[in-house]
This record gives C-alpha cells, structure tokens and sequence, in this order.
C-alpha cells in the first residue's frame, strides 16, 4: 500500500500507492480519493462497472447487461457513503483489447513514442477528479443508527492488488463508525471473501446470511 503525501480534507485526499510489478510502468503512481458525490461522472462509472464486469446484470435494464443510467443514477443518490478513487489516465494502464493486440511491434513504438510528450506534460499537473480517471469505487448504504452494508466495491483489474481497494474499504468503514455504526455488511461475491476479510471482515457471529428475494410478484 502507499503512503499519504497530502491530505486536503476529510473529503479528499492524495496517496500514492506501488505496483507488484513494474514492467514498464511507474513503480509508484498518486491517486485522488474522494467520498464527494458531485466529483462523480456517471459515465465514467458505469465505463468501470462494464471493465470490472461488476452488478452489470443488477443495474442493467430487462436484463441486458448494460448499466442503466437511471438506475445508476438512483443508486449513487441514495446512497450514505460513496469513495471515488482517481489516478492520472496514462497511470491507468488498460488490458489491451483486440483490435490493438493485432498493432505491429513498429506501430506500437510509434504510438508510444507520439504519447510520451502527453503523458509529460500530464505528469506536471497536479492530479484532481476534474483531469484523473475514475479507476475505483465503493458505496454503502446505512439507517444512520445501527446497521450498514457496502456495496460494489471495485477496482480497475489493472490496477488491483496495489492497495486501493483496501483503502476504498477503509474509508467507508471509517466513515461509518465515525456514525457509531458498527455492524456492517459487506454484500461480495465467493471469490471476494479473502478480501474482505483481509480488510477486518468476518462471518457472522449470530451466523446469519444475505437472502435475495426472487419470486415473481403476482397480481
């Protein structure tokens, strides 16, 4: 995980976190968290439901696997805690898809040669929301009194297991038992459990479980 170099306000914050692997990446790069809803771009987020291939069916429309904006729309609305994580675009480094698996070696060179100049100058600016792209995310909803559940907590696959999404988890935690909540759920997937539980979650004490309503409702 990084370390903090600046911290605006309860709202904001700038860390930097490290790759595993550095490849030709930056070993370490910076990213702008934030728990505000306006720095939220609606298409941007439901651009990282599709990458991280997370709740696309649950918000889509009729089943099309598609995000519906006005179902997104409503959940970031109503939700009590949303955390937002941003990093520089050219930091943010992208699982190629097809078409440009079939560029050449020469033409890839040459294309990484004509964006060095762009990614300089985007080295000098100081990151924000405004010029980062949105690469995680985490909301919860709460009764504001006792109880409290996150959920689709997600991070660009190719900047996972670099520590943002435990820092995604942490803040909205915090921001709850900052409320005197404490019993907090985290609705996840099977294959997301060990993160979860790395982050401080355990199975139910009182061994309750999550049950989906599914039957049709009839006239």
């Amino acid at each position: 995980m990084g370390f903090a170099v600046c911290v605006g306000n309860a709202s904001m914050e700038l860390r930097w976190v490290r790759r595993s692997k550095c490849d030709d990446a930056p070993r370490s790069i910076p990213i702008f968290i934030s728990t505000l809803k306006k720095d939220i771009n609606l298409e941007e987020l439901r651009h990282l439901y599709s990458r991280c291939d997370h709740s696309c069916d649950r918000l889509s429309k009729n089943g099309s696997g598609i995000v519906d904006m006005k179902k997104l729309r409503t959940a970031i609305s109503r939700s009590d805690v949303v955390v937002s994580v941003f990093c520089k675009p050219h930091h943010a480094v992208l699982v190629e898809d097809a078409e440009e698996e079939t560029l050449s070696s020469s033409l890839r060179k040459q294309n990484k040669d004509e964006s060095s100049l762009g990614d300089m100058f985007q080295d000098v600016l100081p990151l924000t929301p405004s010029n980062g792209q949105l690469v995680g995310f985490g909301r919860a909803y709460s009764d504001y009194g006792l109880t409290a559940s996150i959920h689709d907590l997600m991070v660009l696959p190719s900047l996972q297991r670099m520590g943002i999404g435990k820092l995604i988890a942490n803040r909205i935690t915090r921001l709850l038992t900052s409320r005197d909540i404490y019993d907090i759920a985290a609705l996840c997937f099977e294959h997301e459990r060990p993160f979860f539980k790395a982050c401080g979650f355990a199975d139910d004490r009182m061994g309750s479980t999550t049950m989906m309503f599914t039957k049709s409702l009839e006239a």
